[in-house]
């Protein structure tokens, strides 16, 4: 190696040597990714999404429900036999109008004839106790009585008036008549409604009844509510019922809520008497009905409301001018076009109205 190329290799050296080291640049952090149900818009989009801030709705809201047309429950009576035998006349068909007391079947009963029998055989026994009783009181008046023998003649006669009083009652299905004759007749104005009798047949008591009359003129509205709007309506609250054979909604107002609720449907019944009846009203029509809520709470425009994945409700909720957060909520269904919230929301927060689907592109709208 020369001279010369020695002291290259040590100034190469010297420099390697001198100086602060080299820093290799820092490393690029990444974002923070966005909170799990938030949502940031760009500040040109912010003129398409409209909020409203929510509150109870003061003025009340409608629940909508099915319901059907109904006999009020003094409105139907089903005639069956009493005992058993055999029908003999059947004196109404399908569709007649008949009257309180019009007869409605004849039946040849057995148990008629005794019953009538013990009626007559209780009120001899009767007759016979009140006189022995009446002549042991004359004899003490003469002194020529026992007490023993009048006290006696009384309890004969307590157990008289009560074989009397048990044979009436056994026989208050008979009615009048003689013999095995029994005559079922209409308990009330109405129409015949079916006729399940014919001549001939054999009968047993408690079987199904041989004709059913009705009041077509004694109808209400019947409503299945769900559970969760029951405390919604009150007695009292206005109601419009929408039949198909009426051109325009009848009004009305709920009389009675139910207490029950039925374990498949999960609704109530709620009763309701209109103003007017229809003149084209049936019984077992079907229509539905708007109820005026008591207290709606919180209502949201139906187009407020998405769905994602073809179940979860949701709305979006402003943070600040341009963050939303996704919210869950549960609603009632729909009426008129706004859903009453049954939770997920609070007064006061501000909730987008107009422009849901730009925030959410994969969600469906309520409607």
């Amino acid at each position: 190696m020369t001279r010369l190329s020695l002291l290259a290799l040590l100034a190469l050296a010297a420099g390697c040597s001198d100086g602060a080291p080299a820093h290799a640049p820092p490393e690029r952090i990444p974002p923070k990714p966005a909170q799990e149900g938030l949502l940031q818009i760009a500040e040109g989009s912010r003129a398409f999404v409209t909020t409203t801030v929510v509150s109870p709705d003061s003025s009340g809201a409608l629940l909508q429900a099915p319901a059907r047309v109904a006999f009020r429950d003094e409105a139907i009576a089903r005639v069956a036999a009493p005992f058993a035998g055999r029908v003999v006349t059947v004196h109404v068909r399908t569709g007649d109008t008949v009257k309180p007391g019009d007869a409605l079947v004849t039946l040849d009963c057995p148990e008629a004839s005794s019953a009538r029998t013990a009626v007559l055989t209780a009120t001899a026994a009767l007759r016979e106790s009140q006189l022995a009783v009446e002549r042991e009181r004359r004899m003490q008046e003469q002194g020529v009585g026992i007490e023993r023998e009048r006290l006696a003649a009384e309890t004969r006669l307590a157990e008289a008036q009560a074989e009397l009083s048990r044979a009436q009652s056994a026989s208050s299905f008979v009615g009048g008549g003689t013999g095995s004759t029994l005559v079922l007749r209409a308990p009330i104005a109405g129409t015949v409604l079916s006729r399940n009798a014919s001549v001939g047949a054999s009968l047993q008591p408690g079987g199904e009844p041989l004709v059913e009359v009705g009041d077509p003129s004694a109808l209400w509205v019947v409503a299945e509510v769900f559970e969760r709007d029951l405390p919604l309506v009150r007695e009292g609250a206005k109601v419009q019922v929408e039949l198909p054979s009426e051109r325009g909604p009848l009004s009305g107002q709920v009389i009675s809520v139910g207490t029950v609720v039925t374990a498949g449907s999960r609704t109530a019944p709620v009763r309701i008497h209109l103003d007017t009846s229809g003149a084209g009203m049936r019984p077992g029509m079907f229509g539905r009905v708007r109820i005026e809520a008591t207290d709606a709470g919180i209502t949201l425009p139906a187009q407020a409301v998405l769905i994602r994945n073809g179940k979860q409700l949701v709305v979006y909720v402003q943070q600040d001018s341009l963050t939303f957060e996704r919210r869950t909520v549960a609603v009632a269904q729909s009426v008129e076009g706004r859903v009453r919230v049954i939770s997920g929301l609070s007064p006061g927060e501000k909730v987008v109205t107009q422009g849901a689907l730009l925030l959410d592109g994969a969600a469906d709208q309520l409607l």
